[in-house]
Order: structure tokens, then sequence, then C-alpha cells
């Protein structure tokens, strides 16, 4: 049943009805992940097969995928969903690009201070299944891993009972010019990927999101190699004054409700005729993961989605600007009323990978820095080491390091005594 409630006089305090308190992973679920991530590392290929047959119900020979199965999806792809995916990819390419950073550097004197950005080696991306599978999800992390300029990227997805990788999973990897991929699925792909097994080399970052075992595996194996984020269910919030389509907020809220699993949606309205003439408009399992909220303005409306922190906002008003200026904890924004949310899960272009369960208060949408890694430089000569040395003495015997000290001064002191 869909829940509706008054936050004219709780304010922004209204969150804590709206979503629960707490992590999102059972302890269980950790515990489970643990095993299977422990035993993968121990068995390698052995396990992970063994761990397909146990939840996927199907026994495999062999876990990579052959280069001419990938192959043969792309060819057996109606002609319009092919057009469909190369707009989606190509779009997502171009907003990649724009997110590129670029190395700098700083030259004073004899001192040359700069930042070098390279790419990761390896990256590993879980291609996630559950209600079905999502290719959209491949393509959202792996155009960004190939504008970066990863050298390598390898994909996990889950075998179909037939002992299959989804075949639009694999056309679009062979759209992408990917292939290497992998039947593997579950808490065991991300142990796979994160340790290594005799047909899975080892990654250096894990991407993409998946369910709780996929989760908890992830966080399992963090510092081993690196992780996107833990993702959680997705949610999504509405701000939306009168001038609205009831029917459109309807089905707004329920195109994120309709990935179940614990998503949310919900509708944050100052106009109460809204509320009313949309809730008889949702229907089915997901109108029971709607929550509908009355508040007493837009200003209001902007401080409880703030304080929630969505996945996605959409603001439908005759005053945009006037609420996107006070919004601020957002994945991904939604602008009017012919800006739905569905566009950016699939074609826009902004990578649909975004921080859930209110991470967005501190956490971004999956991009190009996240295939990246930084670093820093530093070149002096004797004059700008002598102009720097006092300084970084005092502060290093401030803090009871003599021998940072001492690595400053000895060579001020050397170079001296040869001059």
């Amino acid at each position: 049943m869909t829940k509706r409630l008054d936050a004219r006089e709780v304010g922004a305090g209204i969150v804590r009805e709206i979503r629960a308190p707490g992590g999102f992973l059972d302890p269980e679920v950790r515990n489970v992940a643990r095993g299977i991530v422990d035993d993968v590392r121990a068995r390698g290929d052995a396990a992970v097969l063994e761990y397909t047959e146990r939840f996927d119900g199907v026994s495999l020979d062999y876990l990579r995928v052959p280069k001419e199965e990938i192959f043969a999806a792309r060819a057996e792809m109606p002609d319009e969903i092919e057009e469909a995916f190369e707009l989606a990819i190509a779009n997502v390419r171009r907003f990649a690009a724009r997110e590129m950073p670029r190395g700098f550097e700083i030259r004073r004197g004899g001192e040359v201070l700069g930042q070098r950005i390279r790419p990761i080696r390896r990256a590993g991306i879980y291609a996630p299944g559950g209600h079905g599978a999502y290719p959209s999800s491949l393509y959202m992390s792996a155009v960004p891993a190939i504008v970066a300029g990863v050298d390598e990227i390898c994909i996990c997805a889950s075998p179909g009972r037939d002992g299959e990788v989804n075949r639009s999973v694999l056309a679009v990897a062979s759209m992408l010019g990917l292939d290497e991929v992998y039947a593997a699925g579950g808490a065991q792909a991300i142990a796979a990927m994160a340790h290594g097994t005799e047909t899975i080399p080892a990654v250096n970052k894990i991407f993409g999101p998946g369910n709780d075992f996929v989760t908890a595996a992830k966080l399992e194996v963090f510092g081993t190699v690196g992780i996107d984020a833990p993702q959680g269910p997705s949610d999504v919030l509405v701000i939306a004054d009168a001038s609205a389509f009831p029917e459109r907020v309807a089905l707004d809220l329920m195109a994120q409700a309709e990935h179940l699993s614990g998503a949310s949606a919900v509708l944050v309205t100052p106009a109460e005729k809204l509320l009313d003439s949309v809730e008889p408009l949702l229907s089915g399992e997901p109108a029971e993961l709607v929550t509908l909220v009355l508040c007493r303005d837009l200003t209001q409306a902007a401080e409880i989605s703030n304080a929630y922190a969505p996945e996605h906002a959409h603001v439908i008003s005759e005053d945009h600007e006037a609420v996107l200026n006070d919004l601020r904890e957002v994945g991904m924004l939604g602008v009017g009323d012919f800006s739905p949310i569905a566009l950016s899960d699939y074609a826009a272009g902004p990578s649909h990978v975004l921080p859930t369960s209110g991470t967005a208060a501190w956490a971004s949408p999956r991009s190009v820095a996240d295939f990246l890694v930084r670093t820093n430089y530093m070149q002096l000569d004797g004059a700008a080491l002598d102009e720097l040395a006092p300084h970084v003495e005092r502060l290093a015997r401030l803090e009871g390091f003599e021998n940072h000290a001492r690595s400053v001064e000895v060579r001020g002191k050397k170079r001296r005594r040869s001059d």
C-alpha cells in the first residue's frame, strides 16, 4: 500500500519515516559473502564453478565466453536494437570525454611541481542480473573506462539456465570492442576478479552494481583491490507543483519502483490535489514502494530532498530555477517535464551508476575519474631546497620527526661543502 505523509509541521525530519535507518546489508549476507570470497581465493576456478552450479543452477565446462560467441551475439541483434545501443553508447562516450581531467605542472624558480594522471591497468566490470539482464549497466561503466584509456577490461556476468550469458550483454560487449567475458556472477565473480583464478586474472579495481551478496563481496575484497562503491536499492524523489501532470508523475514514480528489491520512490509536493490525483494511478507491487509527501512549499520540498540525498531527483515546476538553487545532495537531476529519469537510465549520456541509500550527500556518479589514478611529483634545485628547507626542518622537529628534518638538512650541508 502506498504510504502518505504530511511534512508541513515535521519538516526535513520526515526523512526518518521515508528511509529506514541503518545499513542495507544483513550481517548474515556479509558472512555468506565472506565465506565465498575465502573459498574462491583458496580454490580458484573449482570454487567459482561450484557456486555457479549452486546459485545459478547450471553446470559449466568453462568460464570464459568464446570470442566467436560474443561476435555472434551482435550479428543476431535486431537492427533497431543495435541502433538504440549505438546512440546510447555514443551519448555516454561524448559525456565521458568531457569529464576527462588533465594533469598540470607549476614552475617557480628552481621548483617544479605537478600531477600526472594515468588510467588503471586492469578493470573488472560486473554486469548485474537479478530480475533481468542489464546491458545498459555494462556500457555505463565500460565506456568511461574506455575513454579513460584502461588497458584491460574484463566482464563478469551470470549465466542463464542454458549456461549462456545474456545475448544482449554479449552484443554490447562486442559493440564496445571487449572480448574478455566470463560466465560468472554473484559473490564468486567478485572474488575471482579480486584474487584471480586459473582462468580469470585479477583486476586492479571492480565496478558495477549488483545484489546484496555482490555488494557484500565487494566490501570484503576492498583493500585487495579497489571498488567503485557499495550500491544499494534504487530510489527517486520527485519534486512537483500543481502544474505537473498526475499521470506522468505517477509513471516517474513507478519507473524507479519497478526495480523492486527495496527500491523507493517519493513524491514531495505542496499541491494536495496532485497527491490525490497521483495516488489512484499507482498500481501493483511497485505502488507499495511509493511514498507521497505533502509539504508547505517548494523550499521545504528542497530541504526534504537534501536530507534524503536521493539517487535520482526530478523537478517538475513552473519555477525550476527557484528549486534548483536550493538542491544540493543528489546523484542525477532531471529538470522539467520533458526530462524523465528513464532518459538518463539508458541513453541521455550521464552514467546511470549513481550513489544510493543517501550517499549522494558525499559520493558522486560513475565517471572517467573512477578509472584514473593521480601521481603528484616535485623536482627542486639547490636554491629551491635552501628556500624551503629551514621551514620543513622546524615543522618536522615540532612533530618529533628528527630524521625527516635531517634528511633535508644534510642535503643543504652536503651541497654547500661540495661548492
